[in-house]
């Protein structure tokens, strides 16, 4: 299954836990005052369509997907629109679980009623855990971020592949022939072409490897 990874992934950590407000959100599913664990990452899906972003970006992703298309490279899109509700379960699930959140001070969010703090520290550690690893959050080295350009519809992850020597068109209708490694995401001269269409990748591509965006954010 591909990753639900972070888009955004400078933002500040906010402080440690306890639960949601009551409240209902499409998608849901959680009755009140549930506690945390894996059966909340189904919840508030995100989007994996390019329909979903914002229309001037979205037409820049379009582009950008012909015209690797065309050089004959391997797409596989993982995020596009991430509800908010989203954001925040993983963003404080990865607080708890990689930077030792206190589970009993995390600040509500309407609509999503889930309770951090389970009986002892070490479950509530284990339960964010697992939501880590069935978002595939794990390898981030920052909590995806509460507030992102994935939120706003501007922002796509996509695993990108190619084998040999990628010829792809920029904007301009030049062709930039990419025989460097390596042969995804992360390629610089790939990233040099996609700035062409304004489909910019993360300015930390070690950090977020498929991450892509309006600004690098």
């Amino acid at each position: 299954m591909a990753a639900d990874t972070t888009s955004d992934s400078t933002a500040p950590v906010s402080g440690g836990g306890g639960g949601g407000n009551a409240g209902s959100g499409e998608g849901a599913g959680a009755g009140p005052g549930e506690l945390s664990g894996p059966a909340w990452v189904a919840r508030f899906p995100t989007r994996t369509d390019v329909a979903a972003l914002e229309a001037g970006f979205q037409a820049n992703v379009r582009r950008f997907l012909e015209a690797l298309g065309e050089a004959g490279a391997t797409t596989e899109i993982t995020a596009t629109l991430r509800p908010v509700e989203r954001a925040y379960l993983m963003h404080f699930a990865y607080c708890i679980a990689k930077q030792h959140s206190s589970p009993q001070g995390i600040p509500a969010q309407p609509g999503v009623d889930i309770v951090w703090a389970h009986p002892t520290d070490d479950e509530s550690r284990q339960a964010a855990r697992q939501m880590c690893d069935g978002y595939g959050i794990d390898a981030l080295q920052v909590p995806p971020a509460l507030g992102s350009r994935h939120t706003q519809g501007r922002a796509i992850d996509m695993i990108i592949g190619w084998d040999g020597t990628l010829s792809i068109k920029r904007a301009d209708g030049t062709t930039a022939a990419i025989a460097s490694t390596p042969r995804d995401s992360t390629n610089p001269d790939l990233i040099a072409v996609g700035k062409t269409y304004g489909v910019i990748h993360f300015l930390h591509p070690a950090q977020d490897r498929v991450h892509w965006s309006t600004d690098g954010h």
